[in-house]
């Protein structure tokens, strides 16, 4: 996914940013000792579930034809390996097509303090309006203390000269020893949006440095924590 990124001194230049993968330190192989794969395999449609048969059977005659007749398989879809799904809402009278999604804030005792369409935004990381330096740089332990990551991803040149852009970036954060705000939109006052209708993150760029290599992480939060208010016993 590319990125344009913006420094302190004004350059911009677009980017790669991918996302960072623990490696596998359990592999499962077979009795070959050939490696294994996860597969999604379909159990049931619509049409087969225990919800459908029950209504067109008779409770007291259903658990025998479920051992004699086997009605809650279908044998030409059973067992079907699923590729490429996407989610699809459904409701009583079939598949909705037209949805309309809310966010809906809580409070911490669970009541709904307020609940609003969702607006959409468009992704906002590669514009003609680079994601920018804020400038406001925050301390590592401070920053595990007061915000919760969710996600992170790797910010990695793509030829000589963003290797240069991006190795004095980590440098000059890995001196720091501090995570630096990172700001979107046409003044650099809006949230990170990575992909449209998706959720608005602050990002936080931290940077390490090993001798000629580098590395960037774009630290990404929705939530920060907050120390709770002392309750106040004697009154």
């Amino acid at each position: 996914m590319p990125i344009n990124l913006s420094n302190d001194q004004n350059r911009d230049a677009v980017v790669a940013l991918e996302s960072l993968r623990d490696p596998k330190l359990i592999f499962y192989v077979d009795k070959k000792g050939k490696p294994t794969t996860s597969r999604r395999v379909l159990k049931s449609d619509a049409d087969h579930d225990l919800e459908k048969i029950q209504g067109r059977k008779k409770i007291n005659t259903l658990a025998k034809n479920l051992v004699d007749d086997d009605p809650e398989v279908d044998i030409e879809s059973f067992g079907m390996f699923l590729t490429d799904t996407s989610r699809v809402y459904v409701s009583a009278s079939g598949i909705v097509h037209l949805v309309e999604e809310f966010d809906v804030i809580k409070n911490p005792d669970g009541t709904i303090r307020d609940r609003r369409l969702r607006k959409k935004e468009l992704q906002n990381i590669n514009t003609e309006f680079p994601v920018r330096w804020t400038g406001k740089y925050i301390p590592k332990e401070t920053a595990v203390k007061k915000f919760v990551f969710t996600n992170k991803k790797q910010i990695m040149h793509i030829n000589g000269l963003t290797f240069d852009f991006l190795f004095k970036m980590a440098k000059d954060l890995a001196e720091r020893d501090s995570l630096l705000l990172l700001r979107a939109g046409e003044k650099g006052d809006k949230p990170i949006v990575m992909n449209r209708g998706g959720k608005q993150y602050n990002a936080f760029l931290e940077g390490r440095v090993k001798g000629e290599s580098y590395c960037l992480i774009l630290h990404l939060s929705n939530m920060e924590l907050k120390k709770p208010e002392v309750a106040d016993v004697d009154g």
